[in-house]
């Protein structure tokens, strides 16, 4: 396990060569994980490291495969982020979400 340079996550692998995030807070999943072991063959993954801005993932394959993943690729990186603006401001405008989070689907979290 690994925390997220902000603090705000933590990536870990499984034995099977899946990728998942954390909310260090909750315990909970946040957004998909990864397969990142496509080997086919299931040699695993033994380590992960975030880049120093957080915006990548790397992941280290038992064979010595290093693997960058974007953070986008997981579908909600940010989660409890969302959810404390939804609680302190309401839910972002579409033009706020496009400005600050361009690329990045805009999640239905204040429903």
């Amino acid at each position: 396990m690994v925390f997220s340079p902000d603090g705000k996550l933590q990536a870990g692998t499984d034995g099977d060569g899946t990728v998942r995030l954390w909310d260090p807070v909750t315990g909970q999943h946040v957004g998909a994980s990864i397969q990142a072991d496509t080997t086919g063959f299931n040699i695993g993954v033994n380590g992960v490291a975030f880049s120093p801005g957080g915006k990548l993932l790397a992941s280290a394959d038992n064979d010595a495969t290093v693997r960058l993943w974007g953070m986008s690729l997981f579908t909600h990186p940010y989660r409890a982020l969302y959810r404390a603006l939804c609680t302190d401001v309401g839910p972002p405008t579409a033009q706020d979400w496009h400005q600050y989070a361009s690329g990045e689907p805009q999640p239905k979290v204040c429903a």
